[in-house]
């Protein structure tokens, strides 16, 4: 029964760890370092927000198999490089593993699934549709589920805005 609790409280914190990564890599990586044209992170901003923003939530990357190098295919290389790391837990911390790895699977559903479907998005992910549509790019990072936004103040409701013109300085 000790082990059932371990492996239920590690589930939790690879859940709660998974959520404060996907906020973490999406603030400081994703829009930090993906700001510089030269970044390899910069596919965020000139691709997912952008096309993102022109086309209503819809990202046609979505709409292609991952094998294809666009967001869609990117997003899946970089998913599989977290995963990976955390397999030769699974003997010392299989509830941890396993809540990582779940939370993983529920991002990636979540979030193609966002982006195929935009009044989907509106109404189970009203946080990571604002994070897109809304007057504030740099606000709800999480797409999940929104627990480090709220825990780190980044979880605002924007208002939606017309799409930006082409010189707007969060749309590089």
């Amino acid at each position: 029964m000790e082990d059932l609790s371990l492996d239920m409280i590690g589930f939790v914190a690879g859940l709660l760890a998974e959520n404060a990564g996907e906020w973490a890599l999406h603030k400081f990586i994703l829009h930090g370092l993906g700001r510089a044209p030269d970044s390899i992170w910069h596919y965020h901003w000139c691709d997912h927000h952008r096309l993102s923003r022109r086309h209503a939530m819809l990202d046609p990357g979505y709409q292609t198999s991952p094998l294809h190098w666009n967001t869609h295919g990117k997003e899946v290389l970089l998913l599989l490089a977290i995963a990976l790391p955390h397999l030769p837990l699974l003997a010392v911390a299989p509830g941890y593993v396993a809540g990582v790895y779940c939370a993983l699977v529920a991002y990636y559903l979540r979030h193609r699934r966002a982006h195929r479907d935009p009044e989907w998005a509106r109404r189970y992910l009203p946080w990571h549709w604002e994070h897109h549509l809304g007057t504030n790019p740099e606000a709800n990072f999480c797409t999940t589920w929104p627990g480090c936004d709220w825990l780190m103040g980044t979880w605002k409701r924007t208002g939606i805005s017309p799409s930006p013109p082409p010189t707007d300085h969060r749309y590089p």
